[in-house]
C-alpha cells in the first residue's frame, strides 16, 4: 500500500499578525487531490497550532478529515502533536474510527496498532516523559521512554506486517528550521529530549512530526525515519524549500514526493536603503510576505513606514545598527503597536544613541497634541 505522510499543519497558526487560514484552506484542497493516489494518510502531530484551536481552525480541520475519510474513503492515521490538545483532538475516538479516522491522544494508544491491510502502525502521540515513564517503570527521559516503549511495541508486534512507528518527537542528528521552537529551545539545553535513531531498529519504517524541515535520516539497522517537514513555509529559513507530501510504499520501502502548490512566497531583500527603493519601483510580487534589511539607514528614520506602503505584507525590517553590528530588528508587529510618541522615542534613541530627556519628551508630547488639534 502507499501512505501520504504529512505533519505539523499548525491550522491557525499567523505569521506577525498575518493569518495563514486563507492559505492553509488551500493547503488542505492540495491534500484532498494527492489524497487519490494513496491507500491512507499520516498525520504526524501538530495539526493546530494552539491547544485550544479557534473555531475556524476547527472548521478547516473538520472539512479535511471529512473530505479525506467520507469522501475520499481514505483512512487517516493521526497523533498529537507537542501544540495540540490532545485530549480535545482525540475525543469520540470510537466515533471517529468508525469513520476510518484513527486518533492518538493518549500515550498508552500506542500500543494499540491500527492495522490497515499488510500495515500496522503503532501511535505514539508527543508525551510527558514523567507520566509515560510512570507507565512503563522506566526512567523519565524522553530517550528512555522511547526505548522502552519501542521494545514492548516490538515484542508485542506481528512480524508478518510492515510496522510502522507514527511519532511527534524530535530524533536525533534532526535538522530544526527557524519556526521550530520548541525543538531549537530543546537545542539550547544540550538536546535532552533527542531520542537515538537506534530506538527505531526493528520498524519497517518511522513517520514522524515535530520538525519542519523535510529530512530522512536512517538507524544502524536501516530503518527510513522521515519527516515531511510542514506543508507551507512558517518562517523565512524555510523560504527556499519545496514543501512536499511524502509517499511511503510499504512494498517496494521507497520514499517519494508530491510537491505542494506554493500558495504564498516568503521573501528577504537585503540591500541600501535607496536600492531597495528602486527595486521596489519594478517589483511585480510586492504583494509577497516580506523581510527587509537596510545595510546604510537607522530603523527609526522613517524607513520603515514608507518601505510598509511600498511592501504591504512587511514581516520583518533591520535597520542598520548603532554598533556597527548586525542589524536591530522591528517586527512589522512591533512596529504597528507602538504609539507616535514611542516611535519618535525610538527615533532618537537610534540616531543620537540615548533616549530623550524629561524636557525632549514633554515638547515631543505638546508638539504631537497640538498637531493632533490641527488636522
Amino acid at each position: 500500500m502507499k501512505l501520504l505522510q504529512t505533519s505539523d499543519l499548525h491550522l491557525g497558526i499567523s505569521l506577525m499578525n498575518i493569518p495563514m487560514i486563507g492559505y492553509q484552506k488551500k493547503f488542505c484542497k492540495s491534500l484532498l487531490a494527492a489524497a487519490e493516489t494513496v491507500d491512507a494518510v499520516v498525520i504526524a502531530g501538530d495539526v493546530f497550532d494552539t491547544s485550544v484551536a479557534s473555531a475556524e481552525a476547527v472548521r478547516c480541520w473538520s472539512e479535511l478529515v471529512s473530505g479525506l475519510c467520507l469522501e475520499k474513503k481514505r483512512p487517516v492515521i493521526v497523533c498529537a502533536g507537542n501544540h495540540d490538545g490532545a485530549a480535545r483532538l482525540s475525543s469520540c475516538g470510537d466515533l471517529l474510527k468508525a469513520s476510518g479516522l484513527y486518533i492518538a491522544g493518549s500515550f498508552e494508544d500506542a500500543f494499540s496498532p491500527v492495522v490497515i491491510g499488510d500495515t500496522a502502525f503503532y501511535v505514539m502521540p508527543y508525551f510527558n516523559p514523567y507520566a509515560a515513564a510512570a507507565f512503563l517503570g522506566c526512567k523519565p527521559s524522553v530517550g528512555e521512554v522511547m526505548r522502552t516503549a519501542a521494545k514492548r511495541i516490538l515484542d508485542q508486534a506481528d512480524k508478518s506486517k510492515r510496522n510502522i512507528l507514527v511519532a511527534h518527537c524530535f530524533a536525533a542528528g534532526g535538522k530544526a528550521s527557524e519556526s521550530d521552537i520548541s525543538a531549537r529551545a530543546s537545542e539550547s539545553v544540550g538536546g535532552a529530549d533527542r531520542v537515538p535513531l537506534s530506538v527505531f531498529d526493528g520498524f519497517s519504517y518511522a513517520a514522524l512530526g515535530h520538525l519542519h524541515r523535510a529530512q530522512t535520516l536512517i538507524s544502524p539497522a536501516g530503518t527510513a525515519v522521515r519527516y515531511s517537514g510542514t506543508p507551507l513555509p512558517y518562517s523565512f529559513s524555510e523560504a527556499e524549500q519545496e514543501k512536499t507530501f511524502t509517499i511511503f510504499d510499504t512494498e517496494t520501502l521507497e520514499i517519494s514526493e508530491i510537491p505542494v502548490p506554493e500558495e504564498y512566497r516568503l521573501r528577504t531583500i537585503e540591500d541600501t536603503y535607496e536600492n531597495i527603493l528602486e527595486i521596489a519601483g519594478n517589483d511585480s510580487s510586492r504583494q509577497d510576505l516580506m523581510r527587509i534589511i537596510v545595510t546604510d539607514r537607522y530603523g527609526g528614520d522613517g524607513v520603515y513606514m514608507k518601505l510598509k506602503e511600498l511592501y504591504p505584507n512587511l514581516l520583518r525590517f533591520y535597520g542598520k545598527s548603532l554598533s556597527g553590528g548586525e542589524g536591530n530588528e522591528l517586527e512589522a508587529r512591533e512596529a504597528s503597536e507602538l504609539d507616535i510618541i514611542s516611535l519618535a522615542k525610538r527615533y532618537a534613541e537610534e540616531k543620537r544613541g540615548g533616549a530623550p530627556d524629561e524636557d525632549e519628551m514633554k515638547w515631543l508630547s505638546e508638539a504631537f497634541s497640538e498637531l493632533e488639534r490641527s488636522v
